[in-house]
């Protein structure tokens, strides 16, 4: 008569096979009201804090706990029963890494109480309700991404890049209206002038623009602290764009671009293979990440004299906010005479204009010159000292000669034009800040140093050209692009010299580019006159047609600079402004590509030719 075989740890093998079972019925009751409970404790962060932003309510704050605690319980079963836990981490490896890091991080908290600043009392149980709800938004953004990509239409990729938007804009308008993300200066409006005003913060947020119908900060703020945490994830999310966010999270979790992700990123960007998709992507949030986490500790300098949190905040949501080219600002009167601060000349240019280059061409420059600097360690040869502009692709080129030439001559012209004005007495170094400043900030952020609405007509008139220009292609600001601009001159001088192609640096220019920068630059500018021609339909006699134009324009270009007509346009009007923001963002281009779907093939036939008098 045999005896039950046992195991190492003392158990038969029939005791073992109860426990599994046990363990298996809890794993099933759990999983049954994961989603739920995920659910509530989602909507209970929300509430938390759109309800009041002051104290913890511990009857939403538990149920994030409890939301986190099923999720990592149900982790830490299955890989107690998966029997290999190295083959269950390979292929549930986003679900294991969140368990971990939200464990790990709830017994130092337990244990040590909070170690790091956070906006509730110092206590033990609202570190760890912050802590919670901070993973629970992690969460549940990652499953906003997923679903953005699943469900848009594969045979059209720009659609996905509408469709995105739309999605942020609505969220962000929800959230946006909550109660606890406004202050009491809200308290006297109808609940339709807050959704108005809801909608178009969302929408100039989303789409990284900066004009506001109400002040994002200072001391006659708006928006709460709540409200303005929103519209910083609105613009950070907006300005890197929800496709190339969902891409990169995929590529972190180790999980395979889908299709539909690789195939938008290359319609919106200058990648085009799935290669340069991948190395795009790591691109973004490298950049991305160094340059908004050094910004924002060399910005909150500027704020000396606040408490540490509020100096942090104030220095991560300007440098957000700076190298996406959003111009949301919390002092109220964006950085009105700091011209002359080191942080604001150069930290917040420096930003704007990382932000405005593009990655794509960030990502050329640095691998040129790590190219370089390693070519110039090795021993000499033949190819070695060839020149560094010689070794970046044309588009990068032309980025970098049409950025440095709209900046330099930007700041020369406008500190002319300004020289007869107010600003004349100003010290040569102010004045030199200044016109630095603006010739950054006019092509693609929404700062300022001096009053725009106090500017010469003809000071007003040149910038409208300069945010006409925009930032460069597959960056985070908007216009027609450098590209457009710099084809468009390489094309006239061609015809000028009589070439029947368009040449630069020794290459030839595709003709269907050429094209396509034409169509760009003149459906910006059917957008822009269509917007100027509504709004002052809209105004009547109420500004000036050079004000309305300028403000069009940076609507359109998602520049953000305003003469101070925003918060004073009827809603109609705003409606328009918003509606322009939104064309200006996806772009023209791609939103009729979104709306046409898929071409059908060239045609097979050409028509016979006949010559047209042009003048």
């Amino acid at each position: 008569m045999s005896s039950e075989p046992t195991i190492p740890s003392g158990r038969t093998a029939s005791q073992e096979k109860q426990r599994d079972d046990r363990l298996r019925s809890i794993l099933a009751r759990l999983t049954a009201i994961a989603a739920p409970a995920f659910c509530v404790g989602l909507v209970s962060t929300v509430l938390q804090h759109g309800v009041t932003s002051d104290v913890v309510l511990w009857e939403f704050g538990m149920f994030a706990c409890l939301a986190m605690l099923i999720r990592a319980a149900i982790v830490g079963l299955k890989i107690h029963l998966s029997g290999d836990w190295l083959k269950f981490f390979q292929s549930n490896r986003r679900a294991c890494i969140f368990a971990a890091i939200w464990l790990l991080g709830s017994i130092v908290l337990l244990a040590f109480g909070p170690v790091l600043p956070v906006w509730y009392e110092s206590s033990r149980g609202a570190a760890m309700v912050a802590w919670s709800e901070m993973f629970l938004l992690l969460i549940g953004l990652a499953q906003l991404l997923k679903f953005v990509s699943s469900t848009t239409s594969r045979s059209n990729p720009a659609m996905i890049f509408v469709v995105s938007f739309l999605g942020l804009i609505i969220v962000g308008t929800l959230l946006l209206l909550l109660p606890g993300s406004v202050t009491a200066k809200a308290d006297g409006a109808s609940i339709v002038e807050r959704c108005r005003i809801a909608f178009f913060t969302a929408t100039s947020a989303s789409c990284v623009t900066g004009l506001v119908v109400v002040p994002t900060g200072g001391p006659d703020a708006w928006w709460s602290r709540f409200g303005q945490v929103v519209i910083m994830i609105l613009f950070q999310v907006g300005g890197l764009g929800i496709m190339s966010l969902s891409a990169t999270f995929a590529l972190l979790m180790g999980n395979r671009i889908a299709f539909r992700e690789s195939a938008a990123v290359t319609e919106v960007s200058e990648a085009s293979t799935l290669r340069d998709v991948r190395q795009l992507l790591i691109a973004i949030i490298s950049f991305t990440l160094a340059a908004e986490a050094i910004g924002a500790v060399l910005l909150s300098t500027l704020w000396s004299d606040l408490p540490f949190g509020e100096r942090a905040f104030y220095g991560t949501f300007h440098a957000i906010s700076a190298f996406c080219n959003a111009g949301f600002s919390l002092t109220g009167q964006s950085f009105l005479g700091l011209g002359t601060r080191w942080q604001v000349w150069g930290v917040v240019c420096g930003l704007i204009i990382v932000g405005s280059l593009g990655f794509g061409t960030l990502r050329s420059l640095w691998t040129t010159v790590r190219i370089s600097w390693r070519s110039a360690r090795e021993p000499s040869s033949l190819f070695r000292h060839r020149r560094l502009r010689e070794q970046l692709p044309l588009a990068p080129r032309l980025v970098v000669t049409t950025t440095l030439i709209l900046l330099l001559g930007g700041a020369f012209v406008y500190g002319l034009l300004e020289s007869v004005g107010e600003q004349g007495s100003d010290s040569i170094g102010t004045r030199v800040a200044d016109a630095w400043f603006q010739s950054v900030t006019f092509r693609t952020a929404g700062f300022n140093t001096v009053d725009h609405g106090e500017l010469n007509p003809s000071t007003k008139l040149f910038s409208i050209g300069l945010m006409f220009i925009g930032a460069s292609p597959g960056s985070t600001g908007g216009g027609v692009k450098t590209i457009a601009l710099a084809i468009i001159v390489l094309a006239l001088v061609s015809i000028l010299r009589g070439r029947d192609h368009v040449e630069c640096y020794g290459r030839m220019i595709p003709d269907s580019q050429v094209r396509h920068a034409f169509v760009i630059v003149a459906m910006g500018l059917g957008v822009t006159m269509t917007s100027t021609l509504l709004l002052t339909v809209f105004e009547a006699d109420v500004f000036s047609f050079l004000d309305i134009l300028y403000e069009a324009t940076s609507a359109f270009a998602t520049v953000g600079v305003s003469t101070g007509i925003t918060g004073e346009l009827n809603p109609a009007s705003q409606m328009v402004v918003a509606a322009t923001m939104f064309l200006g963002r996806v772009g023209p281009l791609t939103l009729l590509l979104a709306l046409a779907g898929t071409s059908q093939g060239t045609n097979q036939y050409q028509y016979p030719q006949e010559r047209v008098s042009l003048g």
